[in-house]
């Protein structure tokens, strides 16, 4: 019988030996000492918050997946973690929520650990691939969050095999990127990260975004199906998500794991 979700959670981000992209490691681990300005290079990160907590929130709660037993806690896990910012607003969309961060970049997990312990919050990270780290925690986690991560893998099947690995049957996964057309091109790489500059120059490679419906064909063959979609768009004038029709550029995607 597939496991029940007690409680709206979000997001996981990993990458194997195998999957790790050291162009992509160095770059990131440039961005570690200006992580947690929200007002810097990675704000539109930080406002990003806002659009997918309460989507996974409700997604949940669509599914009937916050029923259970009382007290019992609901596991999450986010793959990519970085320096944690999605960890830590997990962290605080419930009491029940227990969320890990993984990330292979050992200088981003210090990061997080030390902006978490500023905080006086208690969170688990573990500077370690989404493949390693599914070797020993299959069918362990309610809740896999990936977001904004899988643009950066380049054995994107591996990827996310491991990312259901650890899924329990019933399981909900969420994830955010952006899709392959000439307008994420457009927009997610030149406008953003040359003209608006609210994504640090070099974050992105057209040949690594996926298209939604190629996506959609990978985590079938996963045995996962999708029950969910929708475009999103980010305004860099106001820093602010929104949920859109229209999904060309960025999209939004819930898949629950099969029994």
């Amino acid at each position: 019988m597939c496991t029940k979700l007690l409680f709206p959670s979000i997001r996981n981000l990993t990458i194997k030996k195998d999957t790790v992209d050291s162009t992509e490691m160095k770059h990131f681990k440039k961005l570690a000492d200006e992580w947690w300005d929200d007002k810097g290079p990675l704000r539109a990160l930080h406002s990003l918050n806002d659009l997918r907590i309460p989507l996974i929130r409700d997604r949940l709660i669509k599914i009937g997946a916050t029923g259970g037993h009382e007290g019992k806690s609901v596991s999450v896990l986010d793959v990519g973690c970085g320096g944690g910012i999605l960890v830590e607003a997990l962290n605080r969309a419930g009491h029940n929520v227990l969320v890990t961060g993984v990330d292979a970049n050992d200088e981003l997990i210090n990061v997080a650990k030390i902006h978490a312990k500023s905080k006086n919050l208690s969170l688990n990270y573990e500077c370690t691939t989404i493949e390693e780290h599914a070797i020993v925690n299959a069918q362990k986690y309610d809740v896999v969050v990936s977001s904004e991560t899988i643009e950066h893998v380049t054995e994107k099947q591996q990827f996310l095999r491991s990312c259901i690995q650890c899924l329990k049957p019933g399981g909900s996964l969420f994830m955010t990127t952006f899709n392959k057309t000439w307008l994420s091109h457009f927009a997610g790489i030149f406008l953003a990260e040359n003209v608006f500059k609210c994504i640090p120059k070099g974050t992105h490679e057209y040949d690594k975004f996926i298209a939604l419906n190629d996506l959609i064909d990978l985590l079938k063959k996963e045995k996962c199906t999708t029950i969910f979609t929708s475009g999103i768009f980010y305004n860099p004038l106001t820093n602010n998500w929104f949920l859109s029709r229209f999904n060309p550029i960025s999209y939004a995607l819930h898949a629950v794991k099969l029994c």
